[in-house]
């Protein structure tokens, strides 16, 4: 649930890193982290194009070398960008990249769902960040529980560099943002 994976993360990073959040379904759940400094959460919500994450992490990475970034981005806006995980790790900049990996476009997904029409252009099923990543050079982890994500979380700031957490949630969840958009399942336009 992206929502218990947004608790876990609220609770076990530091206050003191930069939070970009990418645009896309999975950002409405990473704005929900209410003890965050406003001055270190930074988003880009005025336009929709996907995969502007990943970019706007390394600006901030590249504008603020002695911080830790946090990106918050979705498995297919990362898909957009994956090979800039090379500049990444060639200009060793200090990233966090926490992908919500629900094997869909989730927008496009919930979209398709509420009108009732095929959702399969928009499923590509879940893709092995953690595996990438480490091909790339960098470090990768899967995660199957949240257990284990303070003791990582401590690990990483000792360490720094750049990381892909890869964390496998439902795509069964959606987000207020996408009902109040599509009010209207599928069942009752048909009905």
């Amino acid at each position: 649930d992206p929502r218990r994976v947004v608790e876990a993360l609220e609770e076990a990073l530091p206050h003191d890193w930069e939070m970009v959040n990418s645009g896309g379904h999975c950002s409405w759940f990473f704005a929900q982290m209410p003890s965050r400094p406003q001055e270190k959460f930074l988003t880009i919500r005025e336009f929709g194009a996907i995969g502007n994450g990943i970019s706007f992490a390394m600006g901030v990475a590249a504008a603020r070398p002695d911080r830790t970034v946090v990106l918050f981005d979705g498995d297919g806006s990362l898909m957009m960008h994956v090979q800039e995980l090379e500049t990444i790790r060639r200009h060793r900049l200090n990233i966090l990249i926490v992908v919500m990996n629900d094997g869909a476009y989730g927008s496009e997904l919930h979209k398709l769902r509420s009108e009732g029409m095929p959702e399969d252009g928009s499923v590509f099923g879940y893709c092995d960040f953690a595996g990438i990543a480490r091909g790339f050079g960098l470090q990768g982890k899967t995660f199957k529980n949240l257990d284990d994500l303070p003791n990582l979380v401590a690990e990483f700031a000792a360490g720094g560099g750049a990381a892909v957490w890869d964390f496998h949630v439902s795509d069964k969840v959606v987000s207020p943002t996408i009902r109040r958009a599509h009010p209207h399942p599928a069942k009752e336009k048909r009905g």
